[in-house]
């Protein structure tokens, strides 16, 4: 039977070459990629932070748009008309032009503009926050894509590594087969065991190019794959973990999302109540100064007065206003207890899963010590030329660190879910290159 070449040092090539090329071409990213550059990133990524930031300018234009309605407005009036004069008027010419300058102003509609100035307010408000919580959610993706990545080479590290073992052993039995000492079924069977670690390494590989993909995604440069990103330091896994009613109050009040709903249920009020003033009188202001073509006796310079508006009859369209605005405001208090619903079972969730972490994190620590006492023997006993399994100790090791990194990063990534439900992320700066 032929022997077998090691494909796993051009598989490790090909892909530094895959990723180093698409870096390459642009550039924009640093090399080696940081943590704490990706995370300065989250607020350009041209996805949802930019609908959330269009959301935000128009709900602040609608404020804007509120608050002129109880202001100043200035405008001209021209008018250019041609007449044929009654026989007993003074001017008897044609030309009846008029230039005029308006000024008007609201001076009271009983509540209707202060009604809709709050609901804008809240609106605006709402929506401050909702850009606010999405870039918080957006540096959690941006975290957990970074994480991605580190494990994706670890992985591949750790299955490149048990393919090797597993490719000497093949190797060798493929040379006791030739000298008759094996027989096919024996060494058919390792080659089946080597084609199923093979293919494990061909997906982790895979896995790194995909993992990369999604990250520059995440990051809002597509294509620009990171070939080398440093291991983070995390201070946030040396915090205490508080008590989880002490959490619960804080999520509570705090929580962005549970913030930005109650604005909008204070703005539905306000715009019930705007609704409402619908029946209610206008009282307006107003200025005018006119220049004529012609003279007439009820022609006036200029004239002062106010305008008392009483609505009567709106054929129903305030009373379909006033039922609209209170479904609305219904719709916005359900949707509210919803999310305090799901952000209180969320917290419960992060905090369980933090303080299984924590406990899994000390399993993984005395494995990861006895790992290395095991490789240090199985090393010695290698030495002395003395038939051992260092080759898989060599893998088991890399699996219990690849473990360790999971563990971190899974509990980093609880952390910042925890603190983001609570109204906040760590002020912490997350960067160096830490274990």
């Amino acid at each position: 039977m032929k022997k077998r070449v090691p494909d796993r040092c051009v598989a490790a090539v090909a892909l530094l070459l895959m990723v180093g090329a698409s870096t390459a071409d642009t550039g924009s990213l640093p090399r080696p990629l940081t943590l704490e550059h990706a995370l300065s990133l989250a607020e350009s990524v041209p996805t949802d932070v930019a609908q959330a930031r269009a959301d935000l300018a128009y709900s602040q234009a609608e404020e804007r748009l509120a608050q002129s309605r109880t202001g100043v407005n200035v405008g001209l009036e021209g008018r250019l008309r041609w007449i044929e004069p009654s026989a007993v008027a003074a001017d008897q010419s044609n030309d009846d032009h008029r230039g005029s300058l308006f000024v008007r102003k609201n001076l009271y509609d009983f509540g209707r503009s202060a009604a809709e100035e709050a609901a804008a307010k809240g609106t605006s408000k709402a929506s401050r926050l909702k850009y606010a919580d999405i870039v918080r959610q957006r540096r959690i993706a941006i975290m957990e894509a970074y994480f991605d990545v580190l494990l994706a080479d670890l992985e591949f590290a750790r299955d490149n590594e048990e393919m090797a073992v597993v490719y000497v052993n093949f190797d060798r039995l493929q040379d006791r087969h030739e000298l008759g000492q094996v027989s096919d079924i024996d060494l058919l069977e390792m080659e089946a065991e080597y084609q199923a670690v093979r293919k494990r390494r061909a997906t982790s590989q895979a896995r790194q190019r995909s993992t990369r993909s999604h990250l520059a995604i995440a990051l809002g440069r597509p294509g620009e794959l990171s070939s080398e990103l440093v291991r983070p330091d995390l201070p946030q896994l040396e915090e205490e973990l508080p008590e989880y009613g002490v959490l619960l109050k804080k999520t509570l009040a705090e929580n962005v999302a549970i913030r930005a709903l109650r604005a909008e249920v204070k703005a539905a009020e306000s715009r019930v109540a705007g609704a409402r003033a619908g029946r209610r009188p206008y009282l307006d202001g107003e200025i005018e100064a006119s220049t004529y073509a012609r003279e007439a006796g009820s022609y006036d310079d200029w004239r002062a007065g106010v305008v008392l508006s009483v609505p009567l009859y709106s054929g129903g369209a305030v009373g379909a206003q006033i039922a609209r605005a209170k479904a609305d405001l219904n719709r916005t208090r359900a949707s509210l207890a919803a999310v305090e619903d799901a952000v209180r079972q969320a917290l419960l969730d992060n905090y369980l899963d933090l303080e299984t972490l924590r406990v899994d994190a000390d399993r993984i620590l005395a494995l990861q010590d006895y790992r290395d006492l095991y490789l240090d023997r199985s090393r010695a006993i290698y030495e002395l030329e003395v038939k051992t399994d260092l080759g898989d100790a060599m893998v088991r090791l890399s699996e219990a660190q690849l473990d360790a990194a999971k563990n971190r990063f899974n509990r980093a990534l609880a952390w910042e879910r925890l603190k983001a439900l609570a109204g906040g992320l760590p002020n912490a700066p997350i960067s160096g290159d830490g274990g």
